[in-house]
C-alpha cells in the first residue's frame, strides 16, 4: 500500500514537473518587415532601407535596428518593460538612443496574424488611436 502510494507520489510529480508555463504569444524574436511612420511620409522597406530585430520575453523588451533614408543614417535601440492588456500594451523605456525618452512610457495596440505580429502607435489612455499612427510588422523569427 506504501509502494503505491509513493508510487502515484512519484508519477504526480513528473507530471507536474513537466507542465510548461503558457507563454504570450508575443514573446520571443520577431524581424521588422514593413513599417509605415506617421511623423514622416515614407515606408519602409520601400523608401527606408535596413532593418531591425525586436524581442519580447517575460516582461521586457528590446530593439535594434540600423535604417537609411537618402542621407539621413540611424541606428536605432532601446530596451525596457511592457506590460500587456488585452489587444494593447504600455512600454517603459529603460534604455533609448534618445536619451530624454529614457523613463518615459508608450501604449501601443496589437496583433497577431499567423506568424505576423502588427503593432500600432500611439494609443491613447483609452487605447484609441490618433488619425495619423505608426504601424510597424514583424515576423516572428525561428
Amino acid at each position: 500500500m506504501k509502494r503505491a502510494i509513493f508510487l502515484s507520489l512519484i508519477i504526480a510529480l513528473i507530471i507536474g514537473g513537466c507542465t510548461q508555463e503558457k507563454k504570450s504569444p508575443i514573446e520571443g524574436a520577431w524581424q521588422m518587415v514593413y513599417a509605415s511612420w506617421s511623423s514622416r511620409d515614407v515606408t519602409f522597406p520601400a523608401q527606408v532601407k535596413g532593418g531591425q530585430i525586436k524581442t519580447w520575453n517575460d516582461g521586457y523588451y528590446t530593439f535594434v535596428g540600423h535604417m537609411e533614408l537618402d542621407t539621413l543614417v540611424m541606428d536605432n535601440y532601446g530596451a525596457g518593460t511592457y506590460k500587456l492588456d488585452g489587444g494593447g500594451f504600455q512600454t517603459k523605456r529603460i534604455y533609448a538612443r534618445t536619451k530624454s525618452n529614457i523613463g518615459t512610457s508608450e501604449r501601443f495596440l496589437w496583433e497577431i496574424r499567423n506568424d505576423t505580429l502588427i503593432q500600432r502607435q500611439p494609443a491613447d489612455e483609452n487605447w484609441k488611436l490618433p488619425e495619423k499612427f505608426t504601424t510597424e510588422k514583424y515576423v516572428r523569427l525561428k
